[in-house]
Parts: structure tokens; sequence; C-alpha cells
């Protein structure tokens, strides 16, 4: 999305057919459901690429475009970035999961997180999806989480945490042409964290009759957030 006095993409984005596609409000191809999963993958493909931080660019456009919590919510996923120092799990996918808790998570502290007989309660059926989020990315990357063994297979070896002994990494760093290079690959994580989130997200609502505006409302999810802590007194059935 464009905010700030930084507009010059924009430029890039009309550049031909494909890019107007996306900048689009909305097609007579696409259902609505398709034209708010597009804009999500755009905006945060778009996001990496321009201003980093894989945790904040995966969950922002979800929060945007799904109605989900507030600049809190964002500013909160500032440090959760780059596989917590390159070594750990991929922290697009953190995003992608800190969203799927503010969808489904727990809102009343009183309700059991253990296993149920029946049903689900918002503490498990919050898990069951991350779940689901977790294996659906595992699957596009080749059964890869972390951050490091995602960049050795796509570069070849680990660009993080830099080698301090390497003269050439050291550059790459105070140059800035390493977070370039991270960043680039990121951007795919971080789009597809988004897209397969984004699908989750909108088939729950659906299911449960809640349709999603194309347009957004800040807080939107509090019809849903209200509707979950009745149905947490009277769980589902097994299906």
């Amino acid at each position: 999305m464009v905010y700030g006095k930084r507009m010059e993409h924009l430029t890039e984005a009309f550049k031909d057919e494909a890019h107007r596609k996306d900048w689009l409000f909305m097609s007579r191809d696409e259902t609505d459901d398709e034209a708010i999963i597009r804009r999500v993958v755009r905006d945060a493909r778009e996001m990496q690429l321009k201003y980093r931080a894989c945790g904040q660019t995966s969950l922002y456009p979800l929060v945007l475009h799904l109605g989900l919590g507030g600049r809190e919510t964002v500013v909160a996923m500032t440090t959760l970035t780059g596989g917590f120092g390159g070594s750990e799990i991929c922290c697009a996918l953190v995003g992608g999961i800190a969203a799927i808790g503010l969808e489904f998570g727990r809102v009343d502290f009183t309700e059991m997180g253990g296993p149920r007989s029946k049903g689900h309660s918002t503490f498990t059926l919050a898990q069951a999806y991350s779940a689901e989020l977790r294996e659906r990315f595992m699957q596009r990357t080749g059964g890869i989480l972390r951050c490091c063994d995602l960049q050795e297979q796509h570069f070849g070896k680990s660009l993080t945490p830099v080698e301090r002994k390497d003269p050439m990494q050291l550059e790459r760093l105070r140059c800035g042409e390493l977070f370039s290079m991270w960043s680039t690959y990121a951007c795919e994580l971080v789009a597809l964290t988004a897209e397969i989130t984004c699908e989750i997200i909108l088939r729950a609502r659906r299911k449960k009759g809640i349709l999603s505006p194309l347009m957004a409302l800040p807080w939107y999810n509090r019809t849903w957030e209200l509707q979950r802590t009745t149905e947490s007194q009277k769980p589902e059935s097994e299906s």
C-alpha cells in the first residue's frame, strides 16, 4: 500500500498488464475472497521488498485487509524478524501464526486449553489452524522451517548470522547488499505465508456465514470474536 512520502514504486506497479491487474480494486473474473487474497499477497510482497522485517510484512496486509487487531499488533512484530537472528523459525511464518491467533485465539482465559471430547474451543481451533499453516508452508519449502536452512536451500549457504571473519560478508553487511539479497528472497516466503493464512481465515469465516468486506473495517473481527465467545460455551459437535 502507499503511505508516507515514497511513491516511486507506483511506476513499477503499473509498468505492464500483469502488474496493472494486481492493483485493480476488483475484477469480474474473481470472487471477493480471491480479490482479498490477491491484495494481501501483493501488499506482502511489496512491503517486504521496500521495508523489510518479514514478521511485520507478513502480518500487516492481513491486519489491513481482514480487519485484524490494530497498530500495536503490527508494532509488536518489530523484533520478530529475520529468523530471530537467522538461526530459528522463519518469522514470515510467525507473522501468519500471529494472524491466526488474532482471528481464532482464546478470548476468555478461563477456557480450558487441553483436549476436548468433541468439537473445538477457540484455543484448540487456533492450534489446529496454525498447524495447518505450518504443514502447508512446509509442503512448499520442502519441509524446511528454519530461516538459515531456507537460505542455504536458496543461496547455497546461510547468509545469517553473518560470518564476521569473512571480509566479503562484512562488506555486504556494511553496504546493505546482504539485506537486499535476503529481503528479495524473503518476499516469496512472506507472500506465501500471507496467501495461505488469508485463505484459511476466509474459509473459516465463510463456513460460519461471516463474509469479509472488500474494504476492511477497523476491528471488524469483533463480531467474530463475540460469536466465538458465545460458542465456547456450546462447542460444536464433531463433524
